[in-house]
Parts: structure tokens; C-alpha cells; sequence
């Protein structure tokens, strides 16, 4: 049960999929019943291009929309569904069997071909959409090259996945960016909190666009926190990466934030006090993990927490390459440390959960919003990492509304995991199985605000779907 959490999630509940908030109020969607969030045609729609038969648009709808046939939630009866359009995340588990099919691959292979020889690549030259059908791409090739490098089915079966790879990996180099042009991307959070589309103050009862506005600008308030790391002369950096951004594969970076209501010197003197006396460090030899005492020091009740998780991009030397893009930002209040109904909260049990990510057309739509809408609260979700190998499609658990998700995962079920205890990220729970020291974390000064960027760039350059990509370059 211990190991289950500890893969479960690092600093906030782990990506989902929203079924509903996919697309807003869109003629595209159904809004009601079972079929809520789901598309009413499988047709391309107009994301990367107003004409939906644009051969981005159909490319991206190749890859990204897919029918679905289990229940809508929890054990009621399954309901075929169309899903996909601007969501953010790749549609495939490890035993998907929908993306080795002949019909599917032959359809990819089809449109790749069609992109490769009428120059796909040229046909749009906005930055930020090359720069995001890069990143959509490159999804879908990390998911059909993992399954190689796992050998999963049978030679013949590979071969067809290995045939999407090599075009996926031209295609990719083809969308790649120079440097010079990454490094103008937008910021979109600062976008976004300039918007005025967002609450700036925290109410749980009216204000459920709340996005805080300090994230980024105000270190003494809202602190960057990073993993303990030994001061030894080994090389070990590639241990503090987040388990999130390992289940992206490095196609992601993640920043974890803490804002204490008594401001950083407070945060400072809180984990230096659990470091002294939180935590059994004879049971955290012996595990190899820790695990917080009971008695350990609470957090302060009005304790924030933000997961963000920015795009990494590859520039046209092919190097990983961190960008400010937010694809998405979980959001935690601690409004009691007791799990008591009051005050209100989403959750039920004192803490207050809420989620932006990234969509396409708001992003492509002179930034709208930075990009960002709010999850719905109330919406059934696909949870699509932290997953086993050898995940069913759409998951092992069905849908959950995201409270619930987030609840079930940093609390327990129960509700027995109450605020410090509900925090994995204060001691890097998600990073032992990679070899990383055990410890509280650290705040970081403001001017460590890339390190994590840099890391995950480092660490994707290590790993096997990297190198596969450069082969099938010739690189």
C-alpha cells in the first residue's frame, strides 16, 4: 500500500483528463448526461488552422481524437463516446492495443507521408503552433517507441509501431525550432494573471477562477522548493527529477511552490523544525524512504501548495530545451488539518483543490486567457500517468471527479493523510526508486528558477526514446 503512494503523486494530485471543461461551451461538444465533453463527430476540428481539413488539423485529430467504450462513471452501463480535441494529454496506456492496430497505423503512416513529401512543416510558420504540435507529436512517438523498447506484442506488431516512429521522427525534426525562437515563447502564466480573466483573491464559495497572481513575482511570499541533495562529489542530479516529469518522459518540467501564510522566513524555520524532529530517520535507513512521524509539525491552516508544469520543446539541433509555456497548474488550499467539513471545501475533508491546463485554441487565439481554463470540479476524469505498465485503455480506475482524484491520492481514501502527511513533494516520496537521498526539501532563491528546466533537458538526453529518436535520424 505504502509503495502504490508513494508512485501515486510528488507534489500535487497527479494529470488528469477532464471529460467536460475539454471543450467550454463548443458546438463541438456535448455539454449533458453521459455524453458530457465528448465530441459529437470524429472530424478534425479547427485547432492549428480555421479550415478543419488543414493538414495540421487532420494530423492532430489522428492522433488525439478516438472513441471510447467504457461507463461513464464508476459501474454503470458503458456508453460509446467520442473522445479528444484540446485536451493536453495523449490518449494511450501501456496496454493499449488501439495504437499497434493495422487500421490505426495505416491511417498515421498515411497523413505522416502526406506531411513529409508536400512540406507539412512549411505550410505554417506561427512559433508557437509548430512549437506546440512538436510537443504533440513528440508525445505520440515517446508512447509508440516506449512500447518497443518494453517489447511489447509480437515482431510483426513492433514493426508496424517501429515504421510510425521513423516518420514521426522526421516530421518532429521538421516542426523543431531555433534557439533564438524558443526563447521568445510566450510566458503564459504572466499572460494569464494580466488577463484579468482570473479571480486575484482565494474564495472557495464564488471565486473558482482563482489563479495566484504572485506565483512567479513574489519569492518571499509564494516559495520555490527543491529536493534534498548530499553534498557529495558525485554526479547525482539525475535523481532530483520530479516523478512527474519521469512520467512524461522529459517532455515536461514541474515547479512545486509553497506559500506559508507567514511568508518564506516562516517556511524556512518550519522545515528546519521537521528536519529536527519530523521524521524517523532510523525507520527512513531501513525503508529507504521517509515517512513523516505522526506527531511530526503540521503546516500552518491557509497553506498553499502549485504544481506547474511547463513544455519542454526540442530545438533544431534536436536538444531538449525547457520553455515558459504552462500546460497546466494544480492549486491546493489547507483550510483545516483536522479533515472537518468546515470550512468549505471541495473536498469535503479541509482541503481546496483546483486545476488549469493549457488549451490549443485559446493559446492560438492571441493568447486568450494565457492559454489556461479551470477543470471543472464536478466533471469525470481519465487519469492517464502514474499508471501501471500494463494500464487497460482509459485506466485502471474509470472516472473520478477531480476532488475526488486529488483526495484519494494525497489522502488516502480515508482521510487519514492530513496536511504535512498529505504533502509527498517535502520529502521527495516520488524520487527513492531513482537512487535520491532521502531529506526535507530546500527553498531556492529566486535565481535557481531554471535548475529544474535544465535538469529535465539533462535527463531526457539520457533516456532510451531520446536516443531511439536520434537513430532513426541518423544523429
Amino acid at each position: 500500500m505504502r509503495t502504490s503512494w508513494y508512485l501515486c503523486s510528488v507534489g500535487l494530485c497527479v494529470v488528469f483528463i477532464s471529460l467536460a471543461a475539454i471543450g467550454g461551451e463548443s458546438d463541438d461538444y456535448y455539454h449533458d448526461g453521459a455524453l458530457s465533453g465528448s465530441l459529437k463527430s470524429s472530424e478534425p476540428l479547427p485547432v492549428y488552422d480555421d479550415d478543419p481539413e488543414h493538414l495540421w488539423n487532420r494530423l492532430f485529430a489522428a492522433f488525439y481524437t478516438r472513441t471510447s467504450h467504457i461507463a461513464a462513471n464508476g459501474n454503470g452501463p458503458r456508453v460509446k463516446r467520442i473522445e479528444g480535441g484540446d485536451y493536453i494529454d495523449f490518449l494511450a496506456w501501456g496496454g493499449s492495443e488501439y495504437w499497434s492496430r493495422v487500421t490505426t497505423t495505416e491511417r498515421l503512416n498515411k497523413l505522416l507521408d502526406e506531411f513529409l513529401e508536400q512540406g507539412g512543416a512549411e505550410r505554417i510558420e506561427a512559433p508557437l503552433k509548430r512549437a506546440f504540435l512538436l510537443r504533440d507529436l513528440w508525445a505520440a512517438y515517446d508512447f509508440f517507441a516506449g512500447q518497443n523498447i518494453r517489447r511489447v506484442d509480437i515482431l510483426e506488431v513492433r514493426k508496424r509501431r517501429d515504421e510510425v516512429c521513423a516518420k514521426l521522427s522526421r516530421v518532429i525534426q521538421s516542426l523543431a525550432l531555433p534557439e533564438g525562437s524558443i526563447e521568445k515563447l510566450p510566458d503564459s502564466y504572466s499572460i494569464a494573471v494580466h488577463s484579468g480573466e482570473f479571480a486575484v483573491r482565494q474564495d472557495s464559495v464564488t471565486n473558482k477562477d482563482y489563479l495566484p497572481p504572485g506565483l512567479f513575482t513574489k519569492p518571499d511570499r509564494w516559495v520555490e522548493v527543491d529536493f534534498h541533495q548530499p553534498d557529495i562529489h558525485e554526479d547525482l542530479y539525475d535523481r532530483f527529477i520530479t516523478l512527474h516529469a519521469r512520467a512524461y518522459r522529459g517532455r515536461s518540467y514541474f515547479r512545486i511552490f509553497y506559500k506559508f501564510p507567514g511568508g518564506r522566513s516562516s517556511l524556512i524555520e518550519y522545515l528546519r523544525r521537521l528536519d529536527d524532529v519530523g521524521v524517523d530517520w532510523r525507520q527512513g535507513a531501513q525503508d529507504g524512504f521517509i515517512i513523516l512521524r505522526k506527531d511530526a509539525p503540521q503546516i500552518p491552516v491557509g497553506t498553499e501548495v502549485a504544481l506547474v508544469q511547463f513544455m519542454m520543446t526540442l530545438d533544431s539541433k534536436l536538444r531538449p530545451t525547457p520553455t515558459k509555456i504552462v500546460e497546466s497548474i494544480r492549486h491546493r488550499t489547507f483550510r483545516n488539518l483536522d479533515g472537518s467539513a468546515k470550512p468549505l471545501t471541495n473536498t469535503g475533508v479541509g482541503m481546496h483543490i483546483r486545476e488549469f491546463t493549457a488549451k490549443r485554441q485559446l493559446l492560438f487565439d492571441n493568447l486568450k486567457r494565457g492559454g489556461l481554463a479551470a477543470e471543472p470540479e464536478d466533471a469525470p476524469l481519465y487519469r492517464v500517468i502514474f499508471q501501471p505498465d500494463d494500464a487497460p485503455d482509459w485506466g485502471t480506475n474509470g472516472r473520478k471527479v477531480l476532488f475526488q482524484q486529488c483526495a484519494d491520492c494525497h489522502m488516502s481514501p480515508k482521510a487519514n493523510r492530513i496536511g504535512v502527511h498529505s504533502m509527498p513533494s517535502i520529502v521527495h516520496m516520488g524520487g527513492f526508486n531513482a537512487g535520491a537521498q532521502l531529506g526535507i526539501v530546500h527553498t531556492l532563491d529566486p535565481s535557481e528558477a531554471d535548475v529544474h528546466g535544465q535538469r529535465v533537458a539533462r535527463w531526457k538526453t539520457q533516456h532510451e526514446t531520446y536516443r531511439k529518436l536520434l537513430d532513426y535520424l541518423g544523429r
